[in-house]
């Protein structure tokens, strides 16, 4: 049975670990409402005149949220390094609410792309990564990603069938207004039940808080010296030598190179769930109430494999479970051009199992590997390249969908997937998680 070890007998930190996930869940499923329906939306005469004029207008519309979203993950990351954690997630979280709303009321493809980034601004993954890191200890944060990958998997799981639903039987725009009321409920999730998690925060409230966390109460007329952290072959964190300017995520061994691996798969997705729906319907003829017949076992594998690589990767250690989703994912990938339309779906389903398997032990990784002073601005640093990928891999596809044929979508990622096992193999970290270590 899996178990969550948070602080010694702090209450409030198992209440904001409650109220980051009911608050992402409910989030999420407002999310996927519109995300099988949107590039159906875009592809409309309404708003962009057509799939084979406008492709990359399509792209660019899906991946401006990303491009948003990444410049400010780590601004926002180091904000919370240093304000705290809840005020940052209370104001985002209405800042995207309001966003998509904007988004459903768009007049014509260049206001949904206005408006889209400005739902972006609201979207801070880092933030949220960096409390589950505050909460958890390292020996246990592949289990946190796994938990996080649940919540999810349930906002997938019956967002996307339900919003489908609602946009066959009530029009495209819909689902964006529903999940904008469910942005403003999770919203209001946050600033009734988060609490602080930021350890510094929390002790300079006072000392019954100091106390319940176990952490005493530095004396204000010693300064702290801080430290430089590196990590050996085994993954360990450990002190180096004093630098005045603190420690520094980059300098962690493997820290770019996960985060690299991590831009790879960011980009496969964001290629896929761009223009996946019109592929689907171009290529091997299903509407979107059929489409939903292969979206929802491939998001339940998915989300299978995430939550079992996040589990085994507490066991056996992260880089095992990463070159091993990879090495699943490229050849798959790689062969959608080339084979008959009636293997395509399972095809493309095992690919995204092997990318699920890699995704979830490069977040934890990233966690384990930076020293705990910077771990807002590392995870920061670490979506923005994620998010980028993400975001480039949509616009990028409308390139290659509107100069070549849309299997080639398929081929390019998994040529990157194939570069990414290398990387994993002679690069990152060798070992288990640290045990015992905030």
């Amino acid at each position: 049975m899996m178990t969550m070890k948070f602080y010694p007998s702090d209450r409030r930190l198992r209440m904001a670990t409650f109220s980051l996930l009911l608050s992402e869940l409910v989030r999420n499923l407002g999310m996927n409402f519109y995300s099988l329906s949107m590039p159906y939306y875009l592809a409309s005469p309404i708003m962009a005149g057509g799939l084979a004029d406008e492709a990359i207008l399509i792209g660019i519309a899906i991946g401006v949220f990303g491009l948003v979203q990444a410049s400010t993950q780590i601004p926002l990351g180091r904000l919370s390094d240093r304000m705290g954690r809840r005020r940052i997630l209370i104001i985002s979280g209405f800042v995207y609410a309001s966003g998509t709303l904007m988004v459903g009321l768009a007049q014509n493809i260049y206001q949904f792309i206005l408006f889209r980034a400005i739902q972006a601004t609201g979207a801070v993954v880092s933030v949220i990564q960096a409390c589950l890191g505050d909460i958890f200890p390292s020996e246990r944060r592949g289990t946190a990603m796994a938990w996080f990958s649940i919540v999810y998997m349930v906002g997938t799981l019956v967002g996307i069938p339900a919003g489908g639903v609602v946009a066959a039987l009530f029009g495209l725009t819909l689902p964006f207004y529903i999940a904008s009321a469910l942005g403003f409920i999770a919203a209001i999730v946050l600033v009734v039940f988060l609490r602080e998690t930021l350890p510094s925060k929390c002790v300079k409230i006072g000392v019954n808080i100091a106390a319940q966390i176990n952490v005493p109460r530095p004396r204000v007329m010693e300064p702290l010296e801080p430290q430089e952290y590196t990590t050996d072959n085994h993954g360990e964190v450990s002190a180096m030598s004093k630098d005045p300017r603190g420690p520094k995520q980059y300098r962690a061994k493997g820290f770019l190179e996960t985060c690299i691996i991590a831009m790879t798969t960011s980009f496969t997705m964001g290629s896929f769930f761009a223009f996946a729906p019109i592929f689907l319907q171009q290529q091997l003829g299903l509407s979107l109430g059929q489409a939903l017949s292969f979206f929802i076992p491939g998001i339940i594998i998915f989300f299978a494999g995430a939550l079992g690589s996040g589990v085994w990767s507490d066991r056996q250690g992260r880089r095992k479970p990463i070159v091993m989703g990879l090495i699943v994912a490229f050849p798959w990938f790689l062969a959608v051009p080339f084979i008959p339309n009636s293997l395509i779906p399972p095809v493309i389903i095992i690919g995204l199992l092997g990318v699920a398997i890699a995704q979830t032990p490069l977040s934890a990784l990233v966690l384990d590997i930076v020293p705990k002073e910077v771990r807002g601005k590392a995870s920061g640093f670490f979506n923005t390249l994620t998010i980028l990928g993400n975001s480039i891999g949509a616009i990028a596809t409308g390139f290659i969908v509107q100069f070549y044929e849309q299997g080639m979508m398929f081929a390019f990622s998994g040529s990157l997937l194939a570069i990414s096992v290398f990387i994993g193999l002679i690069l990152l970290p060798r070992g288990r998680p640290p045990r015992n270590s905030n």
